[in-house]
C-alpha cells in the first residue's frame, strides 16, 4: 500500500475500514508500523472496536477483485487461519462431555476445525461420534451421538469443496441480513429454532450481536413459555457483563413485560461469571462426579436409607476438588484428566492400557445412568472411589495419580505408599498380572475387584506383614465388603481393615 497515493486501491479499502473508528480511536492507529509492533493497548482497542463491526469490515470491497468475499478469503486468510487441528482445553472438554452424553447439540458460529480435531484425538475419527451439520443433507445423514451445528459455515469444508461450501461462510453484512432467505440454511435455521424452543442453552464466547441469530431467538421464543423464575434457567451466558445482543436474547425468551419488570434478577441469573476454559473444565468434573456418585448409590445395599448412600457418595467431592486444585494450566490439566481416565478405565475393563481412546464412564446421560449394567462392575468400583475419597478427606491418606508410573492411584500414608488398582473381576485382575501392570509378589499393592469368585470369602486376603513391615499384594472383593456393611461408617471401617490401610 502507498499511503501517499489516494488512488491506491488498498488505501481506498483501508480508509473505508477506518471510518468505523471514532476520531479518538483513529489517533491510536500506527499505519507506518506492522500491527504486531503497535503498543499493546492501542492494538487491543482498535481490534476490539473493529471486531464489533466485523461484518461491515469484511463487506469492504477491493477494486479489481471480483469475489465478494475477497477480504475474508485472502486478507483474513480462511485457508491458513481456520484449518488448524490443535485443539485447546475447551474443545477437548466439549467432546468429552459429548461422549459422556451431556451434549447432543453443539451450535457454533466459528469456522474452525478444533472441535473436529478434538473428536479425532479422543474418538479416533472425525464424524464417528459427532456429525458436522451445515446443509440439509448433513442432517439427513446424521447418525452420531451429537450434532455440531456450524451455522456460519466451516473453513475446512470450504477449502475442500469451495464451490459448495465457500459461499456458505457467513461473514458479511448482506449474508447476515439475508440468512433467513438463504435456502442452503433452511434446515439449519429450522433446527436452531426448535432447539431454542425445546432445550436450555449455555452460551460461551457468544455475543449474539448478529441479526440472523437474534431473529432465530425471536422466532424460537414465541410460544415456548420459558419461565424466567424457574430453578433451571433457559439461557445462561459465560460472561462477566451481558452484552446488548445477549440482553436481546433474554428479552425474546421471557417476553418484554417479564424482562423489564424483573431485569436485574433475570440478568443476574443469566450470568455464569467464568469463561470457556474454567467453565467447561468445571462442568466436565461435575458431570464425572455426578455420574460416579449415581453409580455409587446404585452399588450400595438396596435396604440402606438414602442419607447413608449420599454420605458414602459425598467422598467423591474430595477427589473432584483435589483434581481441580491442580488445574492452573488448563490444557495440561485436561490432558492429564484424559490420560488418567483412559488409563484407569482401560485397566479396569481389560487389564491393559493400550486402548488409546477416551472411554466414557457411560455413553448415556446422567438421567440414564441406571441403564449401566451391574455386570460391568462400575457400581462397586464407584463405591471404592468414594471410600478412597473419604479417607483422603479424613487425612488417613493422600491420593495422587501416577499414569507415567503405570499406577492409576497412589495412596501416601506417612511415608508409606500403596499402589491401588481397580478391576472389574478376576479375569481382569489376572490380565493385569499377565500384562505386567501388577506384580503378584509386590509389596504395598492393593487390587480392588468389583466382583471376585476367588476372593469372595477372603475378607483379609494377603493381609500379613513381612519382616520389613510392608503388606503383601492384597485383592479385595468389593461386593463382599459392601454386602456385609451395616451402614456408611461400618463400610468405611471395613474397607480400611480389609485393604490393610
Amino acid at each position: 500500500m502507498d499511503p501517499a497515493d489516494n488512488g491506491c486501491r488498498y488505501k481506498i479499502a483501508l480508509d473505508q475500514v477506518i471510518t468505523q473508528l471514532s476520531p479518538p480511536e483513529r489517533q491510536l492507529l500506527h499505519l507506518d508500523q506492522p500491527v504486531e509492533d503497535w503498543p499493546a493497548n492501542d492494538r487491543l482497542t482498535v481490534t476490539c472496536r473493529l471486531a464489533g463491526f466485523y461484518s461491515e469490515v469484511l463487506e469492504t470491497q477491493l477494486d479489481g477483485e471480483a469475489d465478494a468475499d475477497f477480504l475474508l478469503w485472502q486478507a483474513v486468510d480462511v485457508p491458513g487461519s481456520f484449518t488448524g487441528d490443535d485443539p485447546d482445553a475447551e474443545h477437548l472438554c466439549i467432546v468429552m462431555l459429548t461422549l459422556e452424553g451431556a451434549f447432543r447439540d453443539i451450535s457454533s458460529a466459528n469456522w474452525d476445525y478444533l472441535i473436529e480435531a478434538a473428536e479425532r484425538e479422543l474418538a479416533g475419527t472425525v464424524g464417528s461420534q459427532i456429525d458436522v451439520c451445515i446443509r440439509a443433507g448433513d442432517f439427513q445423514g446424521a447418525g452420531g451421538r451429537a450434532k455440531l451445528l456450524k451455522y456460519h459455515g466451516c473453513a475446512v469444508k470450504a477449502v475442500a469443496e469451495p464451490d459448495i461450501y465457500r459461499p456458505l461462510l457467513i461473514a458479511r453484512t448482506p449474508q447476515i441480513q439475508g440468512y433467513r432467505l438463504n435456502a442452503a440454511y433452511n434446515v439449519m435455521r429450522g433446527h436452531l429454532v426448535t432447539l431454542v424452543q425445546q432445550r436450555r442453552t449455555l452460551m460461551i464466547g457468544f455475543s449474539a450481536q448478529d441479526n440472523d441469530v437474534q431473529e432465530i431467538f425471536v422466532e424460537g421464543a414465541q410460544h415456548s413459555n420459558w419461565d424466567w423464575n424457574a430453578a433451571m434457567k433457559a439461557f445462561i451466558f459465560a460472561e462477566e457483563d451481558l452484552k446488548q445482543g445477549q440482553k436481546g436474547v433474554l428479552t425474546s425468551a421471557y417476553g418484554e413485560p417479564n424482562y423489564h419488570a424483573n431485569r436485574v434478577a433475570i440478568e443476574a441469573d443469566a450470568r455464569v461469571r467464568a469463561f470457556a476454559k474454567p467453565l467447561l473444565i468445571a462442568l466436565l468434573l461435575n458431570v464425572l462426579e455426578l455420574k460416579v456418585a449415581a453409580l455409587t448409590e446404585l452399588g450400595l445395599p438396596a435396604g440402606w436409607l438414602a442419607d447413608q448412600k449420599v454420605a458414602i457418595a459425598s467422598g467423591l467431592r474430595q477427589l473432584r476438588d483435589g483434581a481441580a486444585a491442580t488445574a492452573a494450566d488448563p490444557l495440561a490439566f485436561v490432558r492429564r484428566v484424559i490420560s488418567a481416565l483412559n488409563h484407569g478405565q482401560d485397566l479396569f475393563q481389560h487389564g491393559n492400557s493400550d486402548h488409546g481412546r477416551y472411554l466414557p464412564i457411560s455413553r448415556d446421560s446422567l438421567q440414564q445412568i441406571g441403564g449401566v449394567s451391574a455386570a460391568t462392575g462400575l457400581r462397586q468400583a464407584s463405591v471404592a472411589l468414594a471410600l478412597l475419597g473419604h479417607g483422603a478427606e479424613a487425612g488417613d491418606w493422600g491420593i495422587s495419580n501416577d499414569t507415567a508410573g503405570n499406577t492409576p492411584m497412589r495412596l501416601d500414608q506417612e511415608g508409606k505408599t500403596t499402589r491401588v488398582f481397580l478391576a472389574a473381576n478376576d479375569y481382569v485382575a489376572s490380565s493385569m498380572v499377565q500384562n505386567g501392570h501388577v506384580d503378584p509378589d509386590s509389596d504395598d499393592t492393593v487390587v480392588l475387584l468389583s466382583a471376585s469368585a476367588r476372593q469372595r470369602n477372603a475378607r483379609f486376603p494377603g493381609g500379613k506383614y513381612g519382616r520389613d513391615g510392608k503388606v503383601n499384594l492384597r485383592e479385595i472383593c468389593m461386593s463382599s465388603v459392601i454386602e456385609d456393611a451395616t451402614d456408611a461408617a461400618d463400610l468405611l471401617e471395613s474397607f480400611k481393615r480389609s485393604a490393610s490401610l
